[in-house]
C-alpha cells in the first residue's frame, strides 16, 4: 500500500497538475517594434503637417506662382527681389520695433506679478485664477475686444480718456503708437501664462537659499537681485524665446485691429507674407520671406541664449 505521502512526492504526480505558460523572452527588436508602432500615429501627423510642408517651404524659395500653380523655376530671383523690396524692408523694420516693446514689457511685468503670486497673500489662489484669465482669451477675441474699447466714435475706454481724463489717444491712428499699443494688448494676453511660468521658476528656488541670504543680512531687494534672479535665468530664457518666436510672427492682432494701417504703418512681416499669398502675388516669394524670418529668428534667439550663457560663465 502506498502512502498519502508517498503519492504527493511521486514524480507522477505533477503531470496531474496544469501546465505553467512560459512567458517568451522580449528581445530588443520587439521592444522597438512595439514603441515604433505607438509613435506611428504622431510620427505621421508630424510628418504630414510639419515636416513636408517645412521642407516644401524650400522648394518654394527657387520658384514663382500663385495659389492657382504654374509655378516656374527662378533660382536666386526671390532674393534679389527683396533687397530692392523697400516695402518688406519696412515691415521688418516694424517687426522689430513690435519685438524691441514686447520683449521688456513681458520680461517685467508678468515677472513681477510672479513675484506677487509666490509670495504669501490672503486669496492666493482666487488672484492665481483671476491673472491667468486673459490668457484663456484666444488673441482673436482679446484684439475684437480691445478694438471695442477703443473705439473712436464709442468706445468706451477712448470716451473715459476723451470726457474725463481731456486726452486725445491716437490708439490705432498713429502708426507707432498703435504698435506699442498692441505690444501692450499681447503682453496683456499672455500675462497669465508667463506670471504662472515664472511664479513656478520661484518656487522652484530652494528656502535654504534664501534663508542663508536673508541671516547674511540681505534685504528682500537684495535677494532677490542676487540670489533669485540669477536662479531664474533658464525660465527667463524660455520666456524670453517665446516672446521673440511671438513677435516675429505677429498676425492675428493685426488682422483684427489695424489689418496693417494706417497706411502700411503697422505692417510686419506676417502680414506682408500674407498678403503676398492671398492678393494674387507670389507664393515662392513669400516662402523666401518666411524663411529670412526664420533665419531672423534664429539668430536673435542664438544671441539670447549666447548673452545669458556668458553672463553666467562671468558670474561662476
Amino acid at each position: 500500500m502506498v502512502s498519502v505521502q508517498e503519492t504527493r512526492l511521486s514524480p507522477a504526480a505533477p503531470e496531474n497538475l496544469p501546465a505553467r505558460r512560459r512567458r517568451r523572452p522580449v528581445g530588443r527588436a520587439a521592444t522597438y517594434r512595439d514603441a515604433a508602432l505607438f509613435l506611428l500615429p504622431k510620427a505621421l501627423l508630424f510628418g504630414v503637417f510639419i515636416l513636408v510642408p517645412f521642407v516644401y517651404t524650400f522648394v518654394l524659395v527657387f520658384q514663382d506662382g500663385s495659389l492657382l500653380g504654374d509655378f516656374r523655376f527662378v533660382g536666386l530671383a526671390n532674393f534679389a527681389t527683396i533687397l530692392s523690396d523697400s516695402l518688406f524692408l519696412s515691415t521688418l523694420k516694424n517687426t522689430l520695433l513690435f519685438l524691441v516693446i514686447l520683449v521688456p514689457l513681458t520680461m517685467t511685468v508678468p515677472l513681477a506679478v510672479g513675484v506677487l503670486l509666490s509670495s504669501k497673500l490672503a486669496g492666493l489662489r482666487f488672484y492665481r485664477s483671476l491673472i491667468y484669465l486673459p490668457s484663456l482669451l484666444s488673441i482673436v477675441a482679446t484684439g475684437l475686444i480691445w478694438r471695442v474699447l477703443v473705439d473712436p466714435q464709442s468706445g468706451p475706454l477712448n470716451l473715459f480718456f476723451q470726457r474725463v481724463l481731456d486726452i486725445e489717444v491716437p490708439w490705432l491712428s498713429n502708426g507707432t503708437f498703435a504698435i506699442f499699443f498692441i505690444a501692450v494688448i499681447t503682453m496683456w494676453s499672455s500675462l497669465g501664462f508667463n506670471s504662472i511660468i515664472f511664479m513656478a521658476g520661484l518656487n522652484d528656488i530652494p528656502d535654504e537659499l534664501v534663508e542663508a541670504a536673508r541671516i547674511d543680512g540681505a534685504g528682500m531687494w537684495r535677494t532677490f537681485w542676487s540670489i533669485k534672479l540669477p536662479l531664474l535665468r533658464p525660465v527667463m530664457q524660455f520666456v524670453l524665446i517665446l516672446t521673440t518666436i511671438a513677435s516675429v510672427q505677429v498676425f492675428d492682432v493685426i488682422f483684427v485691429m489695424t489689418k496693417g494701417g494706417p497706411g502700411t504703418a503697422t505692417y510686419t512681416a506676417m502680414w506682408y507674407i500674407y498678403q503676398n499669398v492671398f492678393n494674387g502675388g507670389s507664393v515662392g516669394y513669400a516662402a523666401t520671406m518666411s524663411v529670412i524670418l526664420l533665419l531672423l529668428t534664429l539668430v536673435i534667439s542664438a544671441f539670447y541664449l549666447r548673452a545669458t550663457r556668458s553672463d553666467g560663465r562671468g558670474r561662476g
